[in-house]
């Protein structure tokens, strides 16, 4: 009846996972343990089973207990690039402030009590400038206190290019439609030959700039933010 029990009683305890349940069933489990083995004269055994059961039963409540009384996060942050690869090097910051610690896999933040805002919630962001990628996290800060927050970067393309078209004389070209090479968004330039246009890119990141105007054409690499100047003539 005891065997039946205790087996009874482990399938239960499988399916919870909040501590308090866990130690409870410790306890469950540690007193069949004892009577089992009791009944059978070992009594030395069984003392010792219930011991182990029940220090490794309250072991998750203890830890669970010290941590809320302390209230330390231990935010860990993972980087993913956006073809989900692990991005091991940006830069990662919070809106909390801290001291963000690079670990095995990753980033990690701790944040005392008196720093965990007034709502909850953490705003986390990420960069990685030379591959033109960045990417924002918002976290809830409750009742776990290991939370793990993932920044899925994507590619920036929110620069504008600015720009004149002129001549080989330097002379503005007023009218000569602009473009970006892969892209479907154009610029008509205004009197003084100037435009303005998405580039589809982030800031500094190189783009390739096309300009016409009736036979004159011309081609350039520029960088996006910056201002481009692109010389059309006959080819």
């Amino acid at each position: 009846m005891e065997e039946l029990a205790l087996t009874l009683v482990l399938k239960i305890a499988g399916h919870i996972g909040h501590p308090a349940t866990v130690a409870l069933f410790a306890l469950v489990i540690a007193a069949s343990a004892f009577a089992l083995l009791f009944r059978t004269k070992r009594a030395l055994l069984a003392g010792i089973t219930a011991a182990g059961i029940i220090i490794l039963g309250i072991t998750p409540f203890a830890a669970s207990a010290f941590l809320q009384s302390r209230g330390v996060y231990h935010v860990q942050v993972l980087v993913v690039r956006p073809d989900e690869s692990s991005a091991d090097i940006a830069q990662v910051k919070s809106s909390n402030g801290g001291e963000m610690k690079m670990v095995a896999g990753g980033w990690e933040l701790d944040i005392p009590p008196q720093s965990r805002p007034a709502d909850g919630k953490l705003t986390l962001s990420a960069s990685v400038k030379d591959e033109f990628l960045n990417g924002r996290s918002t976290l809830v800060l409750a009742q776990d206190y290991y939370p793990t927050a993932t920044i899925q970067l994507v590619a920036e393309t929110s620069a504008m290019l600015r720009g004149v078209v002129v001549d080989e004389d330097l002379g503005a070209i007023a009218g000569a439609t602009v473009s970006i090479d892969g892209y479907s968004d154009v610029a008509v330039t205004d009197q003084k030959g100037n435009f303005v246009l998405p580039a589809h890119a982030g800031k500094g990141q190189m783009v390739e700039v096309h300009a016409q105007k009736d036979q004159l054409t011309g081609h350039l690499s520029a960088p996006a933010g910056k201002v481009a100047e692109v010389i059309i003539s006959r080819e």
